[in-house]
């Protein structure tokens, strides 16, 4: 068994790299935008639970008022409760599972 290795070519890199000089830290202020994707992950997590057959009671906290309900299902922007009412996922900033 031979235990010389090829030769690998590298290529001469002949110019100024500067690839991580170009930063940008930005601070988004509004709160809700940041959480955004933490509810949408969050409601998914309910669905996707092996707690969840039909319906999970959850508090939902909105930008008017904390709500406790059970859910059972959502449609485009709306969770559907069980009793019928519709809440728009936009206005909720946080929900977890009671």
């Amino acid at each position: 068994m031979r235990k010389d290795l090829p030769k690998v070519y590298a290529n001469p890199i002949e110019k100024n790299i500067r690839n991580n000089n170009d930063i940008y830290y930005g601070k988004n202020n509004d709160i809700r935008s940041n959480n955004n994707v933490n509810v949408y992950e969050k409601i998914n997590q309910i669905f996707a639970s092996i707690h969840h057959v039909y319906k999970s009671k959850v508090l939902i906290k909105t930008k008017n008022e904390d709500i406790t309900s059970t859910i059972v299902g959502k449609s485009g922007n709306y969770l559907l409760t069980l009793n019928g009412e519709k809440i728009n996922m936009l206005d909720i900033i946080d929900i977890e599972r009671i």
